[in-house]
């Protein structure tokens, strides 16, 4: 009956991966060969998942070019998944992995907390039309949050399965994804910046695409995983894996320091000072550790004096020197040339302006963040407290009752007389000014081209002016804008159609990333923007796609690149609790503290640091309400409290 009903649950997969694949929007895309590649390799080896997953999942981020973000690609990855490892899953032999009966617990109140917090959050049902799943304030947003926390649950089965108890099987999919990030973060910074500078407050954000509304998808991502390395760096009898590692972390190190984020700081630094506490209270690695600690950090003073005499030209040359140092005299090599890394990479951030800047403004975000999170709680109903406002549901909280009164910029599809057109309304701020909303849309330009861009408008409130760019951008922060002359929209009564000739200039001879965009901005303005074209001059080539808008959001992405906060309520377990009340809390609570007791019990140092730097990121952003996010730590979660038979948690 078991083996029949886990064939029922694969068909169901089945099935609704090809109604998902049927609506997505891949034209243009390399998803199509990426998922019979990874339908293939599953049908051969279906365990290959496990490894496959979590590389992907972080990387795999299609978002800013098709506009859909309620159903994902990682969706369509995760019903392959789920399929083959449904269709193939055996019955668990007595004796097997199982998890702890808290943990268990815990996972049977988050299913309860999660329906509820679906329910509420879906409140008032809303109709199916063009805005229902491509807007966070729509009640829909809660299938987008929700999804994640399904998942994670309808993958327990396959990870019990798959990880037999050994929460390592996930490593090489991990230190995969981690790769992945760390050179698309290389790759933004290297575009962007320049691998050097570090004075530019430019901030990256990688492959994650979350992160068009701000928050900590890219710190939260490198938090859960960073600290995993040493998982392979302390290995014995493993020199593969320990060189692996020993060139992956310079790599992740910069990726961490160029984030600039001082929440990740913290949690890595706690994270590093677990391990090596582990390492310190372990007799046989008590003689090697101790020693290159101490080493390295005499190394690094030696450094910091380099780098203040003469900055890069001493460093760098000091640098190179130490490590071939190290090389030749072959003691205690990973330990030394990890910590020398890690430390010595600092050297050069914490001379830099921007850091300097940030920690200077600790204590003005902090009371920002504080009186966020006062403004967060009094937004919620009387009486929501044990379940919670609903997934997804602060952004719509924020935008319509927020105690300072301000009301974020928004967007709309207008269906009106058998035409579809974009409606786009500026904020209102009781400061009386504040970040605009842009709408997005790759596009792909030569340099010193001449193009002719043409729009519709109609204006039929107060006056209000549009902003039409051409602008490198990754997602947030454009630069080297050709941009529109600023023009004041009037009021009318119809639809006035503009045209604007642009010359591209130095866009896209650089392989920069170029992105058209539009923002209103004006005293509670609102603008209808239909039939935007975007020409090449003279052979009349059109560059942008769904430019009528009859598709809606396809292709369409949206940021808000300076102002975060009627996004993210920027705590992990305020959001929660916000979303799923007590007791979603107290679930969240039970798996994470029974996964803890399993950690210390099995002296893991290494994962206890990876779930613990997560958290401490948590402190100061959401996390959870980034899908990806919210699944792959749910995945590692699970895994560490695996155990071969049940005990007291």
């Amino acid at each position: 009956m078991r083996h029949i009903g886990t064939r029922l649950v694969a068909l169901a997969c089945f099935c609704l991966f090809g109604l998902a694949a049927g609506a997505y929007p891949m034209a243009g895309t390399w998803l199509p060969p990426i998922l019979v590649a990874y339908a293939g390799l599953l049908w051969w080896r279906t365990q290959l998942w496990l490894p496959l997953l979590p590389a992907l999942l972080p990387v795999l981020d299609l978002a800013p070019r098709t506009g859909w973000f309620v159903l994902e690609e990682i969706d369509l990855l995760l019903l392959l998944t789920a399929g083959f490892a449904y269709w193939r899953l055996p019955p668990a032999p007595a004796g097997s992995a199982r998890w702890p009966w808290l943990f268990r617990l815990g996972l049977l109140l988050l299913g309860v907390a999660l329906a509820i917090g679906l329910w509420r959050g879906l409140q008032p049902l809303p109709p199916i039309d063009a805005n229902t799943f491509n807007n966070y304030l729509s009640p829909a947003n809660a299938l987008r949050v929700g999804k994640a926390w399904i998942w994670a649950m309808v993958l327990l089965p396959p990870l019990r399965h798959a990880t037999g108890g050994k929460p390592e099987a996930l490593l090489p999919g991990m230190m995969l994804g981690l790769l992945l990030v760390s050179l698309a973060a290389l790759r933004e910074r290297w575009q962007f910046t320049g691998l050097l500078n570090f004075s530019s407050d430019y901030r990256i954000t990688a492959p994650f695409s979350g992160m068009h509304t701000g928050g900590a998808a890219l710190d939260g991502y490198l938090a859960l995983s960073l600290p995993l390395l040493a998982a392979w760096l302390l290995a014995r009898n493993a020199p593969l894996r320990q060189l692996a590692a020993l060139a992956l972390l310079p790599l992740a190190w910069y990726a961490a320091l160029a984030t600039f984020s001082r929440g990740l700081y913290l949690a890595l630094a706690a994270a590093l000072g677990i391990i090596a506490t582990s390492l310190l209270l372990r007799h046989a690695a008590r003689a090697a550790a101790f020693p290159a600690l101490a080493g390295a950090g005499l190394l690094v003073l030696l450094l910091d004096a380099a780098f203040r005499a003469g900055g890069y030209r001493a460093y760098l040359p000091l640098l190179g020197l130490l490590v071939a140092a190290i090389l030749v005299s072959r003691r205690r090599l990973p330990l030394m040339l990890a910590s020398l890394v890690l430390l010595g990479a600092m050297v050069p951030i914490y001379h830099g302006y921007y850091l300097n800047v940030r920690f200077a403004s600790v204590g003005d975000d902090w009371s920002t963040r504080v009186r966020h999170w006062q403004n967060s709680l009094a937004m919620m109903r009387p009486g929501s407290g044990l379940f919670g406002m609903g997934l997804g549901s602060f952004p719509a909280a924020y935008h319509w009752n927020n105690p300072r009164g301000d009301q974020p910029p928004r967007y709309q599809f207008i269906d009106h007389g058998g035409n579809r057109h974009l409606r786009l309304v500026a904020g209102h701020y009781a400061a009386g000014y504040g970040e605009l909303l842009r709408m997005l849309q790759s596009v792909s330009v030569q340099p010193r081209q001449r193009y002719l861009l043409a729009v519709d408008v109609w204006n039929s409130g107060p006056p209000a002016f549009l902003h039409i760019n051409l602008c490198q951008r990754q997602l947030l922060y454009p630069q080297n804008c050709a941009a529109t002359p600023l023009r004041q929209i009037p009021t009318g009564v119809t639809w006035q159609r503009y045209f604007y000739p642009l010359d591209a200039g130095p866009l896209g001879g650089d392989g920069l990333p170029v992105k058209l965009e539009m923002a209103v901005e004006g005293r509670r303005a609102v603008l209808d923007i239909d039939n935007i074209s975007l020409r090449t001059v003279p052979d009349d080539h059109e560059l942008l796609r769904n430019g009528g808008f009859s598709d809606a959001n396809n292709y369409w992405f949206f940021s808000s690149d300076r102002n975060h906060l009627p996004w993210h309520i920027k705590n992990l377990f305020l959001n929660i609790y916000f979303e799923m009340g007590w007791l979603g809390l107290s679930a969240y609570g039970l798996l994470l503290f029974s996964a803890v007791c399993v950690l210390l019990r099995r002296r893991d140092a290494v994962w206890l640091a990876a779930l613990l730097a997560f958290q401490v990121v948590g402190l100061f952003d959401s996390l959870l309400d980034v899908p990806r996010i919210t699944l792959l730590s749910m995945l590692l979660l699970s895994a560490a409290a695996l155990q071969a038979k049940e005990s007291p948690p």
